[in-house]
């Protein structure tokens, strides 16, 4: 072969080297193109739930005095209708239900209680009710505590002035947050967490609620624990949480506390079950068929429904679990309908 074929060829051979090397880069880009479009448009993978909890016990929610069948309702919602699961934002189709800690007494809960009383200026010798209630009591004042969580009543016999000035509300909530700070209980959970005022007025020795706070001489203060999922936490009092205090004037003095109630079970967030959720309509349904509670009775038996939402349940009683609930509320009026499915709900004997 002569040099002028030899460069002929190779001319040849670099050509067609070229034009293979330009063919499949451009398929590979279009198989990445088309690779790309194939996966985007793969029908999502649904989330299954594990419902490793197996069974799960009904929420302990209070016993309604009156059937939610009893009412007729209307939705008066800002969309007009009931949310939209897996569309509306914290309305998904599985959530999760969360193991709540069970504590128990342990050698110094004695010690610790007795240490609480005396915090509340009472010094005598505590009444044992069983091995884990004490009672102590001196002249107008009572403290009632549970040794195994820590959990107390506290109340005070007094008489309020009409002339009691109360602070603004942030500063009561401030001032509670730091006597449960004093007393040695303020949990994480509880800071910066959903907090009520409700103010009250005197009415022949007893204390309503009032909307007007120049006739208020005491108020009640709330505290929740703080949302878990971005789903607030309700108790079996829509306006009352099982963190509450009673005061008169000033809440930054325990000398200015009638009562004080703590009740607080610590939820583990590491550990949870995923369980699937009834759609709004199913709860709904509920409602309307008596399978809901009433929280907040309406003085009418039409119901305008403005708000529903997706929550949690928290009972003055331990429970193993923190499971969801729909709240349906509108004018003087809150319901609670269990959210879990009643296949993974076991059944009470």
């Amino acid at each position: 072969m002569t040099l002028t074929q030899t460069a002929t060829l190779v001319k040849q051979v670099m050509k067609i080297s070229i034009i293979a090397l330009v063919l499949g880069t451009a398929s590979f880009i279009g198989f990445k193109i088309w690779y790309a479009y194939y996966l985007a448009h793969l029908p999502p993978v649904e989330e299954k739930p594990d419902t490793k909890f197996g069974l799960l016990p009904k929420p302990d929610l209070p016993q309604g005095s009156v059937s939610t069948s009893n009412f007729s309702y209307s939705l008066d919602t800002t969309t007009g209708g009931l949310p939209k699961v897996g569309i509306d934002p914290g309305f998904e189709k599985i959530i999760k239900v969360y193991f709540v800690t069970q504590t128990f007494a342990s050698l110094l809960a004695p010690e610790r209680s007795e240490s609480l009383a005396k915090k509340f200026d009472i010094n005598l010798p505590p009444i044992i009710l069983s091995e884990i209630r004490y009672r102590f009591k001196d002249k107008d004042k009572e403290l009632l505590v549970d040794l195994d969580n820590g959990n107390f009543s506290y109340s005070k016999a007094a008489t309020i002035s009409a002339k009691v000035s109360l602070d603004d509300d942030d500063k009561l909530v401030s001032d509670f947050g730091q006597i449960l700070s004093t007393l040695g209980v303020m949990k994480d959970g509880l800071r910066n967490a959903r907090s009520k005022i409700t103010l009250l007025r005197a009415t022949g020795g007893n204390y309503i609620p009032t909307q007007l706070r120049a006739e208020a001489v005491a108020s009640q203060i709330s505290l929740w624990p703080a949302p878990i999922d971005k789903k607030s936490i309700f108790t079996a009092d829509f306006n009352k949480s099982l963190v509450s205090a009673t005061v008169f004037g000033s809440a930054g003095s325990l000398d200015n506390y009638l009562s004080l109630n703590f009740t607080y079970y610590p939820i583990d967030t590491s550990t949870f079950a995923t369980y699937p959720v009834k759609t709004p309509e199913a709860a709904f349904d509920n409602l309307r068929s008596g399978k809901g509670v009433i929280i907040v009775e309406p003085d009418k038996p039409q119901v305008s429904i403005t708000s529903v939402s997706l929550g949690y349940y928290l009972s003055e009683n331990y429970s193993p679990y923190l499971q969801p609930i729909y709240v349906f509320e509108g004018p003087n009026f809150v319901a609670y309908v269990i959210a879990i499915s009643e296949q993974f709900q076991a059944q009470t004997r």
